[in-house]
């Protein structure tokens, strides 16, 4: 039986968060305190435990069988395309509407491997549910992502036959991690702390120096994750996030301070991307 205290380390998540940018540039919303646990001193931390375990038992398996879903349908649709079956503007609906589909289920396995309560059994089970500040965050990242999806089908349309088709399929879905990894951070407590760690050498690029030297950052803090394309490092980041868990009483719920402070990150780190330092 495993002892935990509050002076316990507790990773929340598994370290490695690979993808994310939608933290911090989807309209900076808010990100809503109803799906933070309960922090009372009488909380039962080992339900919360095995409920994150489960959580992340279904939550991978959703995203993986997205992750599948959507590069053999987006597969199937750029084929159509490149043969001639469909025209430009069909191909950019027919993603699109894939997309916005699989972005919401990722999401929501996000949440769910964040150790949210899942409702219903069997088949079909309803993963959780979006309440309605989620579903606003959600939709603003949608909309950022927006941009993203259009220079992916823009270098299909206009570089068809340089690259495989397949293969540009697969490398957009892996950025699906995005939506899934970032509503694993919006399920963590507020009383949690997350650093930036990684090797921190000589090939460390000036975004991950200023995310290592910022360290730790809370949820709502927090400006991207590794690997997400706010770093010069871009998708190359060796780097991964570490999340503990701290003593209620050190935790800051200054929840408006720490969006501004988010803010304030990302303005930085767009500057050190566009000009190579602060």
């Amino acid at each position: 039986m495993v002892d935990l205290r509050y002076d316990d380390l507790f990773v929340y998540a598994p370290s490695i968060l690979l993808e994310g940018k939608a933290l911090g540039t989807a309209k900076m919303r808010q990100i809503i305190l109803s799906k933070d646990k309960i922090v009372a001193k009488d909380w039962d931390l080992a339900a919360f435990a095995k409920a994150r375990q489960v959580g992340q038992t279904v939550g991978k398996r959703v995203l993986e069988k997205v992750q599948g879903d959507t590069k053999a349908e987006l597969i199937k649709v750029l084929k159509k395309f490149i043969h001639g079956h469909i025209d430009e503007r069909e191909m950019r609906q027919q993603v699109v509407r894939r997309m916005k589909v699989s972005w919401r289920e990722v999401f929501l396995a996000g949440l769910r491997a964040g150790g949210t309560e899942g409702e219903g059994s069997g088949k079909g089970k309803v993963l959780v549910k979006l309440d309605t500040g989620d579903d606003l965050w959600v939709r603003s990242a949608m909309q950022h992502e927006m941009r993203f999806l259009n220079r992916f089908l823009d270098a299909v349309v206009n570089e068809a036959g340089v690259m495989p088709y397949d293969r540009r399929a697969e490398m957009y879905v892996d950025a699906l991690e995005s939506f899934y990894d970032s509503a694993r951070v919006i399920s963590l407590p507020y009383n949690t702390r997350i650093w930036w760690k990684g090797p921190h050498d000589h090939r460390t690029c000036e975004s991950c120096r200023y995310m290592f030297e910022r360290s730790p950052f809370t949820k709502f803090s927090l400006p991207t994750t590794p690997r997400a394309g706010m770093t010069l490092c871009l998708t190359n980041c060796r780097d991964m996030l570490f999340v503990k868990r701290v003593a209620p009483e050190e935790a800051s719920i200054d929840v408006k301070s720490l969006i501004l402070e988010r803010a304030r990150h990302v303005r930085h780190l767009r500057k050190i991307k566009r000009e190579g330092h602060l």
